[in-house]
C-alpha cells in the first residue's frame, strides 16, 4: 500500500509498505482523507520523542469499511482493563497508545486496521472537512469536562491554531463571554474575530503584552494555554484572575519556567488536559453531525504525494489555513 513515511527532520516520502495484518477483534478502514495534527507537525520537525523514523505519521481519518460504511476513527487505543479505564479515564490507560506514534502506524496511508470500537459510522452528508475534525474536538470536549466553567464565564485563548480556533467554537455553545485570542500571527487573529472573539491581540512585543494584561482587567475567570510554549504558559497564568483557572492543553515544549509564588498568591487553579475518552469523543462527534462546528472555510486539501510541501506550509508558512486534509483516495 501507498504510505507518507516520516524519514528524518522535516523530510516524508511516499513509499509501498505491506497492508496491516488484522486479527478477528479488528476492522480495517480505507481512508480517504487524512488529518494534519499540530502533534504530527512536532514529528515532521523532528521534535517528537515518540516519532522516530521510519514512521508513517498521522491519526485523524475519514475512510470506509469493506461493505462502503463511511466512518470516522478513534485513534487513541486504550486496554479496557487497567483502573484507569474501568474508572472511565481511557486517556489515562497505562498502556494506551495511538497511531502514528511509537511502533503503531498512523494514517497517512491507504489502509489501516483498529480495534472495532473505535470505528464510528457518519453519513455521506457530513463534508470530511468537519468529519475530521471529531478527534481534534474531542480532546476541547474533553477540557471543558475538566474544566467545568460556571456560566457566562470569561475566557482567554492564548494560541490561535486549530485547538485554539475549536476551544473558541465550543466556548460560544457553553455560555462563554467577553472572550479574549491572543497569538503572535495576525492573520489567525483574523480568523478568531471571525469566529465570533470579543477580541483579539498579537502579543510579539513586550508593549502588546502589556495591553493583554490592561485588556484583563483583574483577570479572565478561565484561560486556555493552546500553544505550549513557555512564553504562552506563562501568559496564561499572567491573564487569570485571583482564584481563577489556568487550564494547560498544548505541548509544545517539554520544560518551562512558571512564575510559581506569584499564582499561588493568586490561588489559580491549574487543570492539565490531556487526550479524551470515548464519550468524549462521540459528543465531539455529535456536536459536527448537528452542525455546530464547521473550519470548512480555513481547510485546505492536498494529495498525499504532495504531503512533503503540505507539512513544510502548516509547519513554516500556514497563513489562514487551520487544516490541512491529505486526500489518500478518492471520496465517494
Amino acid at each position: 500500500m501507498k504510505a507518507l513515511v516520516y524519514m528524518g527532520p522535516e523530510r516524508v516520502e511516499v513509499q509501498e509498505w505491506g497492508r496491516p495484518p488484522i486479527i478477528s477483534s479488528e476492522t480495517e478502514v480505507a481512508i480517504e482523507v487524512a488529518g494534519v495534527c499540530g502533534s504530527d507537525l512536532s514529528g515532521f520537525l523532528g521534535h517528537s520523542a515518540l516519532r522516530k523514523p521510519p514512521l508513517i505519521l498521522g491519526h485523524e481519518l475519514v475512510g470506509r469499511l469493506k461493505d462502503g460504511r463511511r466512518v470516522v476513527a478513534n485513534p487513541l487505543i486504550s486496554c479496557g482493563l487497567c483502573n484507569a479505564c474501568l474508572s472511565g479515564h481511557q486517556n489515562l490507560c497505562e498502556s494506551w497508545r495511538l497511531l502514528g506514534l511509537g511502533q503503531t502506524q498512523g494514517t497517512f496511508t491507504e489502509f489501516v486496521s483498529l480495534p472495532n470500537g473505535q470505528v464510528y459510522e457518519v453519513p455521506e452528508s457530513l463534508p470530511a472537512s468537519r468529519a475530521v475534525l471529531a478527534e481534534p474536538l474531542a480532546n476541547i470536549v474533553h477540557l471543558f469536562r475538566l474544566a467545568a466553567p460556571a456560566p457566562f464565564f470569561r475566557l482567554a485563548i492564548v494560541g490561535a491554531g486549530t485547538m485554539g480556533a475549536l476551544a473558541l467554537m465550543t466556548s460560544q455553545r457553553i455560555g462563554a463571554s467577553d472572550v479574549l485570542v491572543i497569538d503572535v500571527n495576525d492573520q489567525r487573529l483574523a480568523t478568531m474575530r471571525e469566529l465570533g472573539a470579543a477580541a483579539t491581540l498579537n502579543t510579539s512585543t513586550p508593549e502588546t503584552v502589556a495591553e493583554a494584561q490592561q485588556l484583563a482587567g483583574r483577570g479572565f475567570d478561565v484561560v486556555i494555554d493552546a500553544s505550549g510554549s513557555a512564553p504562552a504558559r506563562q501568559m496564561a497564568f499572567d491573564l487569570c484572575r485571583p482564584g481563577g483557572q489556568v487550564v494547560l492543553l498544548g505541548m509544545g515544549t517539554q520544560r518551562s519556567e512558571i512564575n510559581f509564588v506569584n499564582s499561588i498568591r493568586k490561588e489559580h487553579r491549574v487543570v492539565m488536559s490531556f487526550a479524551y475518552t470515548p464519550v468524549d469523543f462521540r459528543r465531539a462527534l455529535d456536536l459536527l453531525l448537528a452542525g455546530e462546528i464547521d473550519l470548512g472555510r480555513w481547510t485546505e486539501q492536498m494529495p498525499l504525494e504532495q504531503g512533503q510541501q503540505a507539512l513544510e506550509k502548516m509547519s513554516h508558512a500556514p497563513g489562514a489555513t487551520l487544516k490541512m486534509l491529505l486526500q489518500v483516495a478518492p471520496s465517494g
